[in-house]
């Protein structure tokens, strides 16, 4: 949505906002629940009942069936297959995953339309997503229809787990800017009804705010919440504090931000529901979750992940690693063996709930310092800041004071003052204007001895942020 645009929403009604939500509800309703999403959901519930052997003829045949596509209608994998004379009749089960070179980010970053299909590109049938990667850097997803919705099963047979329909009444709270950044009273929540979702704003969660997001979500009586952590964590406070009711719901879903154990506790102590961690990527490259029991599990359907050492070699259980992914879902876009830069510790453990789904003992990757705005506003994940904008190769954010923010910028030819000035613009959007933005610009971002950066970095003490 362009400036003017957002600045024509901003002053509308809230009913005329709540029916532009909804209609572009109703835009991704179309692309996640399309007719096919029923019987990705039952297939789903079947084979998460096969047992290893079968589970691993399972992945088997659908690499098979994606790798050989990819060699043929994907312009990356096939120019690598004539440069090594390798044939799809060669890929005949998983063993030929490890023929397949690591693919970095950098590829995707640089030509991401090499690595889509070629035939769906022709077609025009095909959407973008956008993501800024773990260093910060954009990169542009391509996906389908029928793609996306089979993702989305995922996220409807996780629900199915704890009793709630693919659209059950939900209350979410992400990173969407859904009112004026400047706006101090409620309400602070649009309602998307084609999605039964009440969207609640991450960016007004001030102190004097919160018995509204209380109130609000005791009338509405969702059957799910999902959210960042560090935007349900200050309603779990509050709650706490003042020794109100809980809130009661089927589940309470925390996404996109690591869990930390003191959030977990307080959440629970909060919402009469349980608290279950989910991790996944834009990519659609994994999917992972907690189940009924606690145990963090991949989704072995969605993707095969490999965890490998600074040499690219498999990691015992119980060793930390880096993820490289291959996602199973997403045949707009195939990305085989792709470094995700996230650091996970597999587990030999068996869980209790008895699927043969592979147990993660840690998401070892995913701590990002919080931010905070002047008031103490938790500002959750900043990275779609940066979707859609050319000219950016790295980023580093660094909160040096409640009201500065440094932005390490690595760009190129492309970026320009009206690259700078949208940025300014998306920050202010989510800090509103009393926070101090500095752009510095680098040739590099510094890396730490483990050859990486942290994406967020925060130098306040921590007193000063949410957990104060």
């Amino acid at each position: 949505m362009s400036p003017w645009m957002e600045k024509l929403y901003y002053q509308a009604p809230v009913w005329c906002q709540n029916l532009l939500v909804t209609a572009y509800g109703l835009k991704l309703r179309k692309e996640r629940f399309s007719p096919a999403a029923d019987s990705h959901l039952a297939d789903l519930l079947h084979s998460e009942r096969l047992d290893a052997v079968a589970m691993s003829e399972l992945q088997s045949a659908r690499f098979v069936d994606l790798a050989r596509t990819a060699i043929l209608h994907v312009p990356h994998y096939r120019q690598w297959a004539q440069g090594v004379d390798l044939n799809v009749e060669d890929i005949k089960d998983l063993n030929a995953l490890s023929w397949f070179p690591i693919l970095e980010k950098s590829v995707l970053r640089e030509d991401p339309q090499s690595l889509v299909d070629e035939r769906i590109l022709a077609s025009g049938n095909y959407f973008t997503l956008n993501t800024s990667g773990s260093s910060g850097s954009p990169i542009t997803i391509y996906a389908d229809v029928a793609s996306r919705t089979a993702h989305y099963a995922f996220w409807s047979r996780l629900r199915h787990w704890f009793g709630v329909a693919p659209l059950g009444r939900r209350a979410t709270l992400f990173g969407r800017i859904i009112m004026s950044p400047e706006a101090s009273s409620p309400p602070f929540w649009r309602y998307d009804r084609f999605q039964r979702n009440l969207l609640m704003s991450s960016y007004h969660l001030a102190e004097a705010n919160l018995p509204a997001y209380y109130a609000q979500l005791q009338r509405y009586q969702p059957e799910e919440i999902v959210g960042y952590p560090s935007s349900i964590y200050p309603i779990a406070k509050y709650i706490a504090q003042h020794q109100l009711p809980r809130i009661k719901a089927k589940v309470v879903f925390t996404t996109a931000e690591t869990l930390l154990s003191h959030q977990r506790s307080l959440i629970e102590a909060s919402f009469d529901a349980p608290v279950i961690d989910q991790y996944g990527c834009t990519e659609m490259a994994l999917f992972v979750s907690q189940c009924e029991h606690g145990s963090m599990h991949l989704h072995p359907e969605h993707g095969i992940l490999e965890v490998v050492d600074a040499d690219d070699q498999p990691v015992a259980a119980g060793e930390t690693g880096e993820a490289v992914c291959t996602g199973l879902v997403n045949q707009a876009m195939p990305l085989i063996r792709y470094r995700l830069g996230d650091c996970l510790t597999p587990s030999s453990a068996s869980c209790g709930c008895g699927r043969a789904f592979p147990e993660l003992a840690q998401l070892a990757g995913r701590v990002d310092d919080i931010l905070v705005t002047p008031d103490g506003r938790p500002l959750g994940r900043m990275d779609p800041i940066f979707k859609g904008l050319a000219g950016i190769y790295e980023t580093q954010i660094i909160q040096t004071a409640k009201d500065r923010l440094q932005f390490n910028l690595v760009t190129d030819s492309q970026y320009d003052q009206a690259a700078e000035d949208a940025l300014r613009y998306e920050i202010l959007k989510r800090t509103g204007e009393q926070m101090q933005i500095v752009f510095s610009y680098l040739e590099a971002i510094p890396k730490n001895a483990n050859g990486k950066f942290k994406s967020v970095v925060s130098d306040i003490p921590t007193e000063e942020a949410v957990k104060q």
